[in-house]
């Protein structure tokens, strides 16, 4: 009778096999993980400027309630404190928040543009003005007159663009631009 042989594991070559073929799935999959990322974080940079947007929005339309002429020093757009008035510049966009008395408010450095971030959404992602702050997210820039950029600084090809002379918000969503 011929004795019975047992397989007590896999050949070599069995196994090379295998590690070939987990090897290109690998490859072919890595890219479209990557991409995930970078989708995830445009869409995280969007929705910020869409609530950027929407609160700028909300700030242009209370200061038309209360007549929409000139600049407003310290209109209270939201909640009931100093934390929620912003300064509203001459074009009826919000500038800065602070409390002392300003008679024509204009967005003109960093802790301007850092101010209305920050006062403007109800639990903003952090923003700093320093990019190696630990725990921001965004990184304030002051641009030129009355503008600002805030750069996301997980991918900082994305960012949100603020111009207080007409209110626009503009995100930026292409990475290769």
């Amino acid at each position: 009778m011929p004795a019975k042989t047992a397989h007590l594991g896999f050949t070599l070559i069995e196994m090379v096999v295998v590690i070939i073929i987990l090897a290109i799935l690998a490859v072919v999959a890595a890219p479209k993980f990557i991409n995930l990322k970078l989708d995830a974080q445009i869409a995280e940079v969007k929705a910020t400027g869409a609530a950027f947007k929407g609160g700028i929005t909300l700030a242009n339309v209370k200061w038309a309630s209360q007549g929409g002429s000139g600049p407003v020093d310290n209109l209270q757009v939201f909640g009931d404190g100093t934390n929620g008035q912003l300064d509203i510049n001459l074009w009826g966009f919000p500038a800065q928040n602070y409390p002392p008395f300003e008679s024509s408010p204009r967005l003109n450095n960093v802790a301007d543009c850092m101010s209305v971030w920050r006062t403007i959404m109800q639990e903003p992602p952090v923003v700093t003005s320093n990019p190696n702050t630990e725990g921001a997210e965004y990184f304030a820039t002051y641009i030129g007159p009355d503008q600002c950029r805030y750069f996301y600084l997980a991918e900082q090809t994305l960012s949100i663009y603020y111009d207080s002379r007409d209110g626009s918000v503009i995100t930026d969503s292409d990475p290769n631009s």
